[in-house]
């Protein structure tokens, strides 16, 4: 190309759009249609079921259905699903706020021992979850606490993918020299992540 030449766009055409759009509508499709049929199927009696299209409506049974269900598990329905609320969501925001803490830490300040601890966790990438079973269970007998809450939250929000994440946004995308901006400014450690990271 000329040096005199504009430069060409790298913007995609047509055909490169309209794919684009098509693959996003399909992978949408795929993600969302499970959730779809169990809308459909949970008003659906067991004949139903079976004997009708699945992907669309036949006789309205959701009030016998969830009467059923209640039944079945002796009113414990609505209290399971408000535990697995209170665990996705506590074990989430836990997990995130550490991951990101760690991640942060590693990535923008300088302490002893801070290549061990980035070995230790990409080792913690390469073990699967099931390995760590045993040895977890073992510790929380050990610390009384099994059959408790934080038997569920404490193993779901540690997570060495969430860490390694966190220390790759804090190294990409915030800038040592804002950072230093705001320690002059006066602002504390707490205030800079909470506000700036």
């Amino acid at each position: 190309q000329a040096a005199d030449a504009p430069p060409r766009s790298i913007a995609p055409g047509p055909v490169a759009r309209t794919f684009g759009i098509i693959a996003l509508v399909v992978a949408t499709l795929y993600f969302l249609m499970p959730v779809y049929w169990l809308v459909v199927a949970s008003t659906k009696s067991n004949a139903d079921l079976v004997s009708t299209f699945g992907f669309w409506f036949a006789n309205w049974n959701l009030g016998a259905n969830y009467d059923k269900l209640l039944a079945w598990t002796h009113g414990l329905f609505w209290h399971w699903v408000g535990n697995s609320v209170l665990y996705s969501t506590a074990a989430g925001v836990i997990g995130t706020l550490f991951a990101v803490m760690a991640g942060y830490a590693i990535a923008k300040f300088a302490f002893p021992g801070k290549r061990i601890a980035v070995a230790v966790i990409m080792a913690g990438l390469l073990l699967p979850v099931a390995l760590l079973t045993i040895p977890l269970y073992v510790e929380f007998h050990a610390l009384g606490l099994t059959n408790t809450v934080w038997a569920i939250i404490i193993p779901s929000a540690v997570s060495p993918f969430g860490v390694f994440l966190g220390m790759v946004y804090a190294e990409s995308s915030v800038p040592t020299e804002l950072l230093e901006a705001a320690r002059i400014d006066g602002a504390g450690e707490i205030r800079i992540f909470f506000t700036i990271v």
